[in-house]
């Protein structure tokens, strides 16, 4: 049987005037829940393994982990540092060109090459760096 549990609760979210984004967030659950059946009629908590009400952590991504891919738009002029094992073996500068699944920035390198990063691997380069190539 598939049971639904809802627990009350709030979050806190901490934003950088300077980057003009969210630099985390805390997820704070209450002991206020319920649980209900797929019919929506409110049940009592089950049995965990343990004997106890079954319990799984908060593990939702901070803003920093998500919105990184916000920090980019089209056309930046960004520096890439590959990740072991990627294509490209070296950095290199380049555009953004468009965005993949949520998380995966795809950047046109100056031989007109693409290729996916996360926005942990970019670092966005001033438009006076682009002038100096």
């Amino acid at each position: 049987m598939i049971l639904t549990k809802t627990t009350i609760g709030f979050v806190t979210q901490r934003y950088d005037t300077e980057k003009k984004r969210f630099i985390d967030q805390e997820f704070i659950g209450s002991d206020d829940r319920s649980w209900e059946n797929t019919m929506g009629d409110s049940v009592d908590a089950p049995e965990g393994k343990n004997g106890d009400e079954p319990y799984l952590n908060y593990e939702m991504k901070s803003p920093a982990e998500i919105a990184g891919i916000n920090n980019f738009k089209k056309g930046d002029f960004v520096l890439v540092t590959p990740a072991e094992g990627d294509l490209a073996q070296h950095e290199f500068q380049g555009h953004v060109k468009g965005f993949r699944c949520g998380e995966l920035i795809t950047v046109e390198d100056q031989e007109g090459d693409c290729f996916d990063c996360y926005p942990d691997q970019l670092e966005s380069l001033e438009e006076k760096d682009r002038t100096s190539d």
